[in-house]
């Protein structure tokens, strides 16, 4: 069981601590955890107490979001792949990334296509605050955590069509990379199927049973567009429940 406390608490201690936020199942924070499950490494979850300052953690990590990793007296890491790859140093085994240069750079770089700066996270984000500015039908984020949202993403007017289109891009080729394949490498796992899994809970978010979440988180989350889940197909729902079933933490603890 991971350790979760304070934030007072984790910048007292050594090793590996993660800063992340209670209720929430950011796809960026649950995916490092599940590399940290997957390699079996010890770490805690640092989060602000009722009695601490609002600005309890950018005191210690910066103004930098969730998640922030530290580990020791190292540099705080935010970046997906700055966390994939410290998790690899400290424990190669099971490797997430491919030993081939060739194949680990196809890893990197689908890593980014769902991770990084208009991929798929960053995108649904934009389709999401799109439903929340009332531009598209559904249930989105309350109005002013969108607001907040929104310059971290680069929102402008029409931003969430250029994210929708991206998405279904996305997804069909992640669905092509899965055809007649369990998992998006070589039929084994990777930091990929990872990142895969954890990422379509912004769309179509694992049953309450299986990740508990606020309500409004969940609606938020759930995608009502058909164009965008005509393209969620069976391939990629297979492939989040088998990762999850076989690999992460069920039910998920936020």
């Amino acid at each position: 069981m991971v350790d979760v406390v304070s934030i007072a608490d984790a910048r007292q201690r050594g090793g590996l601590r993660m800063v992340s936020l209670a209720g929430v199942p950011s796809p960026w924070t649950e995916a490092a955890k599940g590399i940290f499950r997957v390699k079996g490494i010890d770490y805690v979850l640092a989060r602000r107490d009722e009695d601490e300052a609002q600005d309890a953690a950018a005191q210690w990590v910066g103004n930098v979001g969730v998640p922030a990793v530290v580990y020791d007296n190292e540099m705080v890491r935010t970046g997906w792949a700055e966390i994939l790859l410290l998790a690899e140093r400290l424990a190669p085994g099971p490797a997430l990334l491919p030993a081939d240069p060739e194949q680990r750079a196809l890893a990197l770089g689908l890593g980014h296509e769902i991770c990084g700066e208009m991929g798929l996270g960053w995108c649904q984000r934009l389709v999401m605050m799109g439903v929340s500015f009332g531009a598209r039908p559904g249930e989105g984020f309350p109005r002013q955590i969108a607001e907040y949202l929104a310059p971290r993403y680069g929102w402008h007017d029409g931003a969430d069509t250029i994210g929708k289109a991206r998405v279904i891009e996305l997804l069909a080729m992640f669905s092509r990379q899965l055809d007649g394949h369990e998992y998006v490498l070589n039929d084994t796992l990777s930091a990929v199927d990872i990142y895969l899994a954890t990422f379509i809970n912004l769309i179509r978010p694992l049953p309450d049973d299986l990740l508990p979440m606020p309500e409004m988180i969940r609606s938020a989350y759930t995608c009502v567009d058909e164009d965008i889940m005509a393209f969620c197909d069976a391939r990629i729902r297979a492939h989040q429940e088998r990762v999850y079933g076989r690999h992460l933490e069920l039910p998920v603890r936020l």
